[in-house]
């Protein structure tokens, strides 16, 4: 029989250790997917209620106001996507301070109980500048085939990524941040019809990101 000593310790360690396995348990279970055609969050359903709201367009002194407002619409989730010209605007010259701060973005976002869907580019669109493309691509000899399976300007691509996605992957859902799905390039099926540009893609952020994350893309006219 134990003591009365024993006793009273076991009923202290008992709560700690209870709570402990709690939270080991709910950081095990933390998993966004798709099953049967539905969203499931932490193993329950769940519908995207989502809308753009973009950092680099926003001061970062607005950033909480904007996400707010977002939030008060009834969004649960923002979209943003990631100009490689503003990160990347002379060749290995990275910007990740002020508004293009894109780690402190997301981290803000999770604070205020948003999950993110991350559009990654390379080519953005997004009525921006080269759709997201650094200007100094257009000055390389030979010319570069951009949004193709051309190496040299996949060699580039790959460069920048190695440097944006390893910034991403911390923030993961699954990794305990609030980015839930990646987009890869953006209304590619208007442009041309390079399939193995986009499995390239889809292979390099695997790289980076790993197996879990979705990943998805718009194709806008046609579909592969």
């Amino acid at each position: 029989m134990a003591s009365g000593g024993t006793f009273r310790n076991l009923l202290l360690v008992l709560p700690l250790y209870l709570a402990l396995a709690s939270l080991v348990g709910g950081e095990a279970s933390r998993r966004f997917w798709i099953e049967n055609d539905t969203f499931r969050k932490d193993g329950v359903p769940f519908q995207i209620v989502g809308g753009d709201v973009h950092y680099f367009r926003i001061v970062p002194e607005y950033w909480k106001d904007r996400l707010l407002r977002a939030k008060a619409l009834g969004l649960n989730t923002i979209q943003t996507y990631v100009p490689w010209n503003l990160h990347e605007p002379e060749p290995q010259s990275w910007k990740f301070k002020g508004f293009t701060d894109i780690e402190s973005y997301l981290r803000l976002a999770q604070e205020l109980e948003m999950l993110v869907m991350l559009r990654v580019g390379p080519y953005i669109c997004g009525e921006w500048d080269l759709g997201g493309f650094p200007p100094w691509l257009l000055t390389i000899e030979p010319a570069l085939k951009l949004r193709s399976s051309d190496s040299s300007y996949l060699s580039l691509v790959e460069r920048w990524w190695g440097v944006l996605l390893l910034k991403v992957a911390p923030l993961l859902y699954n990794n305990g941040g609030p980015v839930i799905m990646v987009q890869i390039e953006n209304e590619f099926g208007s442009f041309g019809d390079d399939k193995n540009y986009l499995h390239h893609l889809v292979q390099l952020a695997r790289r980076y990101l790993g197996n879990d994350i979705i990943l998805y893309t718009v194709l806008s006219a046609h579909t592969f």
